[in-house]
């Protein structure tokens, strides 16, 4: 069987400079608002988290709050009453005791409200699993904190960065946070710089491929 082959034609247009539209340079977006926003990004600690319990509208709006200044990245739906009473359903979050929701169930949100733009809530479910079984809460919030505020900090500035461990004892626990964060911080830079250029990206919703 001989293959038949295609001539190139050459009565195609001359592509002219004018025809190209520049790209932005990463410098660039490093010195805009959004990367400044971005890289200044900082959550709460386990013991800034209020001590008093919220019902879930004052719930609903203290996540909001905190992740606002990620919205320009991501959806700015974090999180609805629904998405709550899922959560506690599938035992995702403890359930709130006089409708009520403390420092527990508040950091665990927002951890999954970070972690669900890129993971499964099932995934994330056998992240606390295992949380639960190595680590207090108060340590692991912390932990991924402050490695969320790296990542982002590192993919969103100029600087130079080896992104040490923040852990005093590096486990396979704690890789597995830091490549979460990492991960995190890879699609909020990929959406932010796409963002910056004028790029619809609507199609991101924590709600594709099963995300919830």
């Amino acid at each position: 069987m001989t293959a038949k082959i295609h001539e190139m034609s050459y009565d195609a247009p001359v592509i002219e400079c004018s025809n190209l539209t520049p790209t932005v340079l990463p410098d660039d977006f490093h010195s805009s608002e959004i990367a400044r926003a971005i890289s200044g990004f900082k959550l709460p600690r386990y013991r800034e988290i209020p001590d008093i319990k919220l019902y879930k509208d004052q719930l609903l709006a203290y996540i909001d709050g905190v992740l606002s200044p990620l919205s320009i990245c991501f959806d700015d739906n974090w999180l609805s009453a629904s998405m709550v009473n899922n959560y506690v359903k599938s035992k995702l979050i403890p359930a709130p005791v006089k409708k009520q929701y403390g420092r527990e169930q508040i950091s665990r949100l927002l951890i999954t409200c970070i972690f669900k733009q890129f993971l499964p809530i099932a995934s994330i479910d056998h992240l606390f699993r295992i949380q639960l079984k190595t680590y207090p809460l108060d340590i692991a919030y912390d932990y991924a904190a402050t490695e969320i505020e790296s990542a982002l900090r590192s993919e969103f500035t100029c600087e130079e960065s080896n992104l040490t461990d923040s852990a005093t004892m590096v486990t396979r626990e704690s890789l597995l946070v830091r490549s979460a964060a990492s991960a995190f911080a890879s699609k909020a830079y990929l959406l932010g710089y796409l963002a910056y250029c004028g790029i619809n990206t609507e199609y991101n919703s924590p709600q594709v491929g099963g995300y919830y």
